[in-house]
């Protein structure tokens, strides 16, 4: 699926935890070990259940008509079915049980693991999503979302280069996989390989022009390459100004340019005094210019 809330960009560019960084550095032998160090915490680590999965059936008709159909004939494909909904609504542990319920009758379900890959994901837990996307590839090595997955996973770790190779093979499965081409353009941005980036993200936007993510791929990969003015462009392509503005200054302090990014956050909250993040983005970046200058206060 496509990548990128501007503000999971400003973390991926910007931050990481250390246990990411760790890693990071591994080599491919040693992150197959680190996999299986991680596995055992995934039943501690789930977080605990809103409140609200049992009362969204009466609001959702697609999870009603889902659980209607697993009431009527408990398959791992309905299990499967009831778990997206629930994973598209936002409600990550019922989507994790039902992918659970769905192995537990068929432990080659790659798309059920898949799945479980994405929940560990969208809770920030990446590393523990690791497991799961390797046996969904095992169990259907020809599947580009499979790949694309992985290749999420990998990035949220910072391991950008294998990252890139796991939206470049989905991108050989599947060369209409319109998901993994925006999440390769990310990934040439967090590389540096701009014009790339560039290329990549305009081929997404002829196949799907309303595509936001592809356009705040867009709006990074212009401003990293120096171009503002496009970024900008890119960044006000939904309307909404106070969005824009926060956007642009996520990309200028991705690339340094701390005092610009100061002022960006600083007009993103005058014109939106509620949007997320903006006063403390606002000051990191303003502490980040003085600890740039010579004798700078930090």
């Amino acid at each position: 699926m496509a990548r990128l809330g501007v503000w999971l960009a400003a973390v991926a560019l910007l931050s990481g935890c250390a246990a990411h960084r760790r890693a990071a550095d591994r080599t491919p032998a040693e992150l197959e070990a680190f996999i299986e160090q991680v596995r055992h915490l995934s039943m501690t680590a789930k977080p605990a259940r809103p409140n609200e999965a049992a009362t969204l059936e009466m609001r959702d008709p697609r999870l009603a008509a889902a659980r209607a159909l697993l009431a009527e004939d408990p398959t791992p494909e309905h299990y499967r079915l009831v778990a997206e909904s629930y994973a598209r609504l936002g409600v990550g542990d019922a989507a994790y049980d039902h992918f659970m319920k769905a192995i537990g009758l068929n432990p080659r379900d790659a798309s059920a693991y898949d799945g479980l890959a994405r929940v560990w994901r969208n809770w920030g837990f990446p590393h523990l999503g690791l497991s799961d996307a390797h046996r969904a590839i095992f169990y259907a090595p020809d599947s580009p979302i499979a790949h694309n997955t992985l290749g999420t996973l990998l990035l949220d770790l910072g391991l950008v280069a294998d990252a890139r190779t796991a939206f470049e093979r989905a991108l050989a499965l599947d060369g209409r996989a319109v998901y993994a081409l925006n999440n390769l353009c990310y990934a040439y941005v967090m590389q540096g390989n701009h014009r790339s980036a560039i290329a990549a993200c305009q081929r997404v936007l002829e196949a799907e022009p309303t595509l936001v993510a592809a356009h705040i791929n867009l709006g990074l990969a212009y401003v990293a390459a120096g171009d503002v003015d496009a970024g900008s462009r890119e960044f006000s392509v939904d309307g909404d100004a106070a969005t824009a503005r926060y956007n642009l200054g996520v990309a200028l302090l991705a690339t340094r340019r701390f005092d610009d990014a100061a002022r960006a956050f600083d007009q993103a909250v005058a014109l939106k005094p509620s949007i997320p993040l903006g006063r403390q983005r606002a000051e990191q970046a303003r502490q980040l210019a003085a600890k740039a200058v010579p004798g700078g206060t930090p």
